[in-house]
């Protein structure tokens, strides 16, 4: 239980003690304090001038976050958590669990007060709060990325609770962030606080496919005075790189009718990856005997290859067996974000280190799986394809290959790059450019790029305005030496001007939005509750002067 009350929304650093209390033994969630019982009306009372006297109304509103708020935000999470909101299998206007989410929002702000409407072929949801000029923008997003459930230990779309950790996919990108921000202004209206300008709380639903949405409506609605995207991390990320997609591809080619003296296998199939934003977490190789080998003597040979490779890779994890006259070689890494992607475990590395310690016949997947493994493998940065650069804030460019596949007789590699600011678009693109013509001269000519490549801006904020400042200074109250910091990600931040992200992730902790088995410390879900609350106060509620007009 946590009684604490502190002037200026006193917030609680994250302690060992605390983390103890959110999960005691054989409880999903902290014992309720009595406080926070009965019907809204009756546990806001319990805060109230009244009740505590003395206590300024943000040390009110502080303490009724902190007691009363967490519950609400899991049971919220929950709910949203359970449809499957996958933009990547259909689009907003025509996916029936995205207009299901919009309805179960639509009541929660009836039953809480607040407008709601829909914005395009339910591209955006918005729930408003207050009256006049939009003060405030939150935003969010509502779509998520697939969970192959192969991948996961839980179901994906049944959030679970379990050692203080909510598990599901999107509890942490973006929907318990929306959870959080929805319970914080349901508490700042029960206590009938009042906010100086219209609160907006802007839920995109195509984040993870298709912008054009959002970008129309961040293009002709009325802009907020303030925008906070919660879809990253903390303390407050002023800077975003720029998104990257670029493809490689082969034709597989026919089978050779009499095999190169040596060969012994031919490369029938290659598979990697889920999505264009999420490193590999496995990787498959399908291999067949050439005329006059065996499986078994392709069984033999991937079996030695392993051996003679795992004394090199410390952390491989590989296996193979024999599918009828087929042998499958598999390869186990750590999938992760690809904006995180060193922070991870790429399998298509592995796949690619073993598959060069065999005898296949050079077709275009082994020329793919070359390449790999000469300009990708075990390297962040573009080192190999020598397109690395960094700057001073943002840090290094990314390079992750991320979707390997074959399809209508080619093979394709998908590769995301996050670039910081120092190398503006015509001197990256060229360098891709280079770095295509090198892969090209590695394969013989049989790898190229693909069409579609796409080179994305870097963001960049006003660290020295008023919503950065009052950003930080909310943030120090928990951690002292903290400065804005840059993410590698893409979010809707980069849509508004002046927009930054403020959450969800805290510093040194693991983000696993994207990764199989998401999931929040409920811990992370309550203090982010908690500084999002006291932004809200900050910027809306009883603002400064300076932070009430547009810089």
């Amino acid at each position: 239980m946590r009684t604490c009350l502190l002037a200026a929304l006193c917030l609680l650093a994250p302690t060992a003690a605390l983390a103890g209390a959110l999960n005691p033994p054989g409880r999903a969630l902290p014992a309720m304090d009595p406080r926070c019982a009965g019907k809204p009306a009756a546990r806001a009372a319990r805060f109230s001038d009244t009740a505590l006297p003395g206590k300024s109304a943000a040390e009110r509103y502080a303490a009724y976050i902190q007691t009363c708020a967490l519950d609400d935000v899991v049971f919220l999470t929950q709910g949203l958590v359970r449809f499957k909101t996958v933009s990547s299998e259909a689009p907003a206007a025509k996916n029936p669990e995205v207009a299901a989410m919009g309805r179960y929002l639509a009541t929660w702000a009836k039953q809480h007060g607040f407008a709601f409407r829909t914005v395009g072929e339910r591209d955006v949801f918005e729930l408003s709060w207050g009256e006049g000029e939009p003060l405030l923008g939150l935003v969010f997003h509502g779509d998520v990325v697939p969970a192959a459930a192969h991948e996961w230990k839980r179901p994906p779309f049944k959030p679970v609770l379990e050692d203080g950790r909510l598990y599901g996919r999107g509890v942490e990108d973006d929907k318990g962030p929306i959870a959080s921000a929805l319970v914080a202004l349901a508490m700042a209206k029960e206590l009938g606080l009042k906010p100086q300008g219209r609160v907006l709380v802007i839920i995109g639903n195509g984040e993870e496919s298709d912008w054009s949405g959002m970008k129309k409506y961040a293009d002709t609605e009325p802009k907020p005075t303030h925008v906070i995207s919660v879809d990253s991390g903390y303390p407050v990320m002023a800077a975003q790189s720029g998104f990257v997609a670029w493809t490689l591809e082969a034709p597989v080619g026919v089978p050779a009718a009499t095999p190169k003296e040596g060969t012994t296998a031919r490369a029938v199939d290659v598979t990697a990856g889920e999505f264009l934003t999420q490193v590999p977490g496995t990787a498959t190789l399908k291999l067949s005997a050439v005329k006059g080998q065996t499986p078994e003597a392709v069984l033999a040979q991937v079996k030695a290859a392993i051996a003679a490779e795992q004394p090199v890779r410390k952390d491989l994890k590989a296996d193979v067996k024999r599918v009828g006259t087929t042998v499958v070689l598999t390869t186990h890494g750590n999938a992760v974000h690809s904006s995180v992607a060193d922070e991870g475990h790429n399998a298509l590395w592995d796949l690619s280190a073993v598959a060069s310690r065999l005898s296949l016949e050079d077709n275009g997947i082994a020329a793919m799986l070359r390449v790999v493994a000469k300009r990708f493998d075990g390297d962040h940065h573009g080192d190999k394809l020598g397109v690395a650069y960094q700057d001073t804030l943002m840090g290094p460019l990314l390079v992750a290959p991320t979707v390997l596949r074959v399809k209508d007789g080619a093979v394709s590699l998908g590769i995301n790059m996050r670039r910081p600011q120092g190398r503006d678009a015509p001197a990256f693109n060229a360098s891709l450019d280079a770095a295509a013509k090198r892969v090209g001269e590695d394969s013989g000519g049989q790898v190229k790029e693909s069409s579609g490549r796409y080179v994305g801006d870097p963001h960049v904020a006003d660290t020295s305005g008023p919503l950065v400042q009052t950003l930080m200074d909310i943030f120090k109250r928990i951690a002292p030496g903290a400065v804005p910091g840059s993410i590698r990600g893409g979010t809707y931040a980069r849509l508004f001007p002046r927009a930054v992200d403020f959450g969800p992730a805290f510093p040194n902790e693991p983000y696993t939005g994207h990764a199989p088995d998401e999931s929040i410390a409920l811990e992370s879900l309550d203090m982010s509750t908690s500084l999002l609350a006291e932004a809200v106060h900050a910027l809306a509620i009883a603002p400064a002067p300076d932070a009430k007009a547009t810089p």
